[in-house]
C-alpha cells in the first residue's frame, strides 16, 4: 500500500470538538480511500460556540488543545497543520455571474485549466456585503463565447470564458475568532483550509453516484439545519434554516418539565421520530434534580414531542427543495446527517413528509480498520470530510474552491465597483416556499400523531 500525505480535520461544533487525522491510500480500486490514524471528541463548554460562531476564544481554544493532544497520542503524530470547519447563521450564500476575455487567446485556441482556475480565483474579489469574506467559490455552469450551460469548459475553443457561481461568505469577525481560538490552542498551529461544514460532510457521506444522480444532503446540527443539493456532481443550491437539534431538546425540557441536560440525555437514549411505533404503556424514569426522586415520563409523549419538531424541519427542507426547482432531478433522494440523524425512525418520518427516498449518511471510503469503525458515525462525519478535503477538491473541475486560510488572514478582499447593491429577486415559481411549507405541514397524516 502506497502512503500519501497526512491531513487533520478539526470540526468546531456548538456541543463538541471532533478531530480526525487521516492518511491517503492508493491500493488498486481503493485509491480514493483514506486511513484513519487518530481521532478524538471533546465536549464544548456551553455558550462557547453559538449558532456555529465562536464566542469564547479561550474556552474553544482549550477544547481544541485537548482534542489535538488526544488525537496526537492515538496517532503518534505531531500535529501542526489542520483543516477547520465553519458554519452557522453568519454564513451567507449568493449567486453571481462573471466572465473574462482571454486577451492572449485567439478564437482557435482551447480553454485551459489555468483559464478556469484564474476565473474562479477572480471571483474571490466578487461583490459581497461589508464585513464579510468570500471563503468558497462553487462553479455551476460555464459559458464559452456563445455556448451556455457548459459543464466542462477545458478543451473548448473560444475567447470569452464566463460562469455562474455560488459564493459562500462568512462574517469577518467570526472567522477571526476561529483563528484566534486555533492560536490559543497552539501558537504554532496553522490552518490550511476553512471549509463550510455541510460541504465537508458531503465529501464524507455521499457517494459519487449519488452526487451524479442528484441528492439532497440535510445536515441537522445543534442550532441550524443545512441543505445542500447536488446534481450531475455539481453543487446547485445551499440553504440554512435556524432550527436544529437544540430546539428538539428544548421542546422535551419544557414538555416533560425537566432540565435541558436531562432532556438531551432523554432524546439520545429513548428518542423516536414516529410516535405511532411506540406503545402507550412504556414509562421512563428521568433524573431531573439532585436529591429528588426520578420523574416518570411516557415514552409515547417523548416521541410525540420529537416527531412534531422533526416534521417541521422536514417540511421546511422539502419546501426549499421544491422552491429550488430540483425536486424532480434528485434521483438519489435525501441523505440525513448530524447528531439528530441518529434518532430512531427519522428516515421513515422524512419519507412520509417528503415522499422521497431517505437514508442516514455515514462516512464512506474508509480503510476498514478498528479506528475506522470507531469513527463511522455522524459525530465524526464533518471532521472526516475536512480530512478528505486535503486530498480531494469539492469540485473536480477546478484546482480548489476553498480560499487558503492563511491567505484569508492576510489578504484584504477587494470589492468590485457596482452601481448599487444587487437586490435578491428569486425566480417566482408556483408554489412559493411558504405555499409549499404550509401545504406540507398541513397535510393530514394520522400516523404522525396529533400535536
Amino acid at each position: 500500500m502506497a502512503h500519501d500525505k497526512i491531513v487533520v480535520g478539526v470540526d468546531i461544533g456548538s456541543t463538541k470538538i471532533a478531530v480526525v487525522a487521516a492518511q491517503g491510500t492508493s491500493s488498486g480500486s481503493r485509491q480514493n480511500n483514506i486511513e484513519i490514524l487518530g481521532f478524538s471528541e471533546i465536549p464544548m463548554p456551553s455558550g462557547a460556540v453559538v449558532n456555529g460562531s465562536v464566542e469564547n476564544i479561550k474556552q474553544v481554544g482549550g477544547a481544541i488543545r485537548e482534542a489535538l493532544q488526544e488525537t496526537s497520542t492515538r496517532s503518534d503524530l505531531d500535529i501542526g497543520v489542520v483543516n477547520v470547519s465553519f458554519s452557522g447563521s453568519h454564513v451567507k450564500v449568493s449567486s453571481q455571474s462573471d466572465g473574462v476575455i482571454r486577451q492572449s487567446a485567439s478564437s482557435g485556441e482551447e480553454v485551459t485549466q489555468r483559464d478556469v482556475d484564474q476565473l474562479v480565483d477572480d471571483m474571490y474579489r466578487a461583490w459581497i456585503e461589508p464585513n464579510f469574506e468570500v471563503l468558497h467559490v462553487l462553479p455551476m455552469e460555464f459559458v464559452v463565447d456563445n455556448s451556455m450551460g457548459v459543464r466542462e469548459p477545458v478543451g473548448r475553443t473560444g475567447i470569452k470564458l464566463g460562469g455562474n457561481f455560488l459564493i459562500v461568505s462568512a462574517d469577518n469577525q467570526s472567522i477571526l475568532r476561529t483563528k484566534k481560538s486555533l492560536a490559543d490552542a497552539d501558537q504554532n498551529l496553522r490552518c490550511d483550509k476553512m471549509v463550510f461544514g455541510p460541504l465537508a460532510t458531503g465529501l464524507a457521506v455521499l457517494t459519487d453516484n449519488e452526487r451524479k444522480a442528484g441528492i439532497a444532503l440535510v445536515d441537522i446540527g445543534d442550532h441550524t439545519t443545512d441543505l445542500v443539493i447536488y446534481h450531475d456532481r455539481i453543487i446547485r443550491h445551499i440553504a440554512t434554516f435556524p432550527i436544529g437539534g437544540r430546539h428538539i431538546t428544548s421542546d422535551l425540557a419544557i414538555g416533560c418539565g425537566i432540565q435541558y441536560e436531562n432532556a438531551e440525555q432523554l432524546k439520545r437514549t429513548f428518542g423516536s421520530a414516529l410516535s405511532s411505533e411506540v406503545p402507550l404503556n412504556i414509562e421512563i424514569l428521568v433524573n431531573f434534580l439532585t436529591g429528588r426522586a426520578p420523574k416518570p415520563v411516557l415514552k409515547k409523549n417523548v416521541a410525540l414531542i420529537i416527531e412534531a419538531r422533526l416534521k417541521e424541519i422536514a417540511a421546511m427542507v422539502y419546501a426549499e427543495i421544491i422552491e429550488s426547482g430540483y425536486l424532480d432531478k434528485l434521483i438519489g433522494g435525501m441523505v440525513l446527517t448530524g447528531g439528530s440523524a441518529n434518532i430512531e425512525d427519522i428516515e421513515a418520518l422524512f419519507e412520509k413528509v417528503t415522499d422521497m427516498s431517505v437514508r442516514v449518511g455515514y462516512p464512506e471510503n474508509l480503510e476498514r480498520t478498528a479506528k475506522a469503525e470507531a469513527v463511522s458515525n455522524s459525530s465524526y462525519s464533518t471532521a472526516i470530510g475536512l480530512a478528505i478535503a486535503g486530498f480531494r477538491s469539492i469540485d473536480s473541475r477546478v484546482k480548489s474552491v476553498c480560499k487558503p486560510a492563511t491567505a484569508a488572514a492576510t489578504t484584504t478582499v477587494i470589492q468590485r465597483e457596482k452601481p448599487k447593491e444587487p437586490k435578491e429577486q428569486p425566480i417566482k415559481k408556483t408554489p412559493t416556499f411558504w405555499d409549499s411549507f404550509n401545504s406540507i405541514i398541513g397535510k393530514k397524516d394520522d400516523s404522525l400523531g396529533d400535536y
